[in-house]
């Protein structure tokens, strides 16, 4: 469904201009989930179907459509065509000086010359300037990924909350360097931007090559990734430790709307009552989903519950493979380590609800597989 026809969907007429505003589109998805909420409930209270970021993020979106695109070509070499306005690297000034959040690599300060301020932020610019923008998210003002070199990139972030990713990489490189992980090269801040560096293999996402495998090369990689995640989920978890990321990051919970628990949560109950406690949380029948996922609930009386490492976020975008000339395949990475940490073990399949809406009358728990819930 193009964006024409989703506001057309919703009986709104606006220029085809209006449309290619972020805010506009920001503002159509949520009308379109609050009509939703009201067809399902007709006495619902609306307010509580809105994002619970709803107003911070629509300004940005309103800012950013009015700010003009600050070139960082025109104040290196101003031949350079401009920045589009959605860039995050817009932000990046050659005046703002660079906060150093983790220590720099070998490989990183060859790039990075840090023995005067100026002249690192000079660096930091020009580095940032002459990257390739490999991935960007739908609001690319907030989130992008450059390759700065031929073994590095950099995911740019604005505004982030913590450094889960980054504190996971640095304890997979000591505790499982088994794992095919990136490697962290350092992190830095400039003008609330953080910059993530890390090592790049180029090799393309599984999404973007499954439909071309074959059968034996698709149970290849189904065993591999079982192999993968059996060796992360034997990192034991401390004693005492906290569910969530690795550096007391807390939980975060991203399936609809993403959510965090800056509170140590411990024991597996207590983790649950979190995924339950959005007030988006929905329906009796996505209640159930949930319910029949938790092995809480499917012995009596309950069993216990492992906590495991977990990657948070796995899906085939998040995986690289590398098929080499005789049509073997090897995983290479796994990517987008944001949500990782220790969580209880069966978190990874209540990941597989990312994709269902909380307000769903159709879908039907009854059709789980049995795999999933034993």
């Amino acid at each position: 469904m193009t964006r024409k026809q989703r506001h057309e969907e919703l009986n709104i007429a606006l220029p085809d201009d209006v449309l290619q505003s972020k805010a506009a589109r920001f503002n159509l998805h949520t009308l379109k989930r609050l009509k939703a909420a009201l067809e399902i409930d007709p006495t619902v209270d609306l307010t509580t179907k809105f994002p619970s970021d709803y107003s911070n993020r629509l300004s940005e979106m309103q800012s950013s459509s009015q700010l003009p695109a600050t070139s960082l070509a025109s104040q290196t070499t101003p031949s350079n065509d401009p920045l589009p306005e959605d860039d995050i690297r817009v932000f990046l000034q050659l005046s703002d000086p660079v906060g150093v959040v983790f220590p720099l690599s070998e490989s990183l300060r060859k790039l990075l010359p840090d023995d005067t301020s100026t002249r690192m932020s000079r660096a930091m610019v020009r580095l940032m300037q002459r990257s390739e923008g490999i991935w960007e998210s739908p609001f690319s003002r907030k989130r992008m990924v450059y390759r700065c070199d031929t073994n590095m990139a950099v995911k740019a972030i604005k505004n982030a909350e913590d450094y889960t990713e980054y504190t996971t990489l640095q304890y997979l490189e000591t505790h499982k360097p088994t794992v095919p992980a990136p490697r962290p090269l350092g992190l830095l801040c400039m003008n609330g931007v953080s910059l993530i560096f890390m090592t790049y293999i180029s090799a393309p996402t599984l999404s973007k090559i499954w439909s071309q495998l074959d059968f034996a090369q698709k149970a290849s990689i189904r065993d591999q990734l079982e192999g993968i995640l059996t060796d992360l989920r034997s990192l034991a978890c401390p004693e005492g430790t906290p569910f969530g990321g690795v550096a007391g990051e807390g939980c975060k919970d991203a399936r609809r709307h993403p959510r965090r628990h800056d509170k140590p949560i411990l024991p597996a109950n207590a983790f649950e009552n979190f995924l339950r406690s959005d007030r988006h949380f929905g329906s009796d029948i996505y209640a159930e989903v949930l319910r029949r996922l938790s092995p809480l609930h499917q012995l009596s009386p309950p069993t216990s519950v492992r906590c495991v490492f977990t990657h948070g976020d796995l899906r085939p975008d998040n995986i690289t493979v590398e098929i080499t000339d005789g049509g073997r395949c090897r995983i290479t990475s796994l990517l987008d380590w944001e949500y990782s940490g220790f969580y209880s073990e069966y978190y990874e399949s209540v990941k597989i609800t990312n994709c269902l809406k909380h307000f769903a009358l159709l879908h039907d728990p009854n059709r789980i597989p049995s795999t999933y819930t034993s």
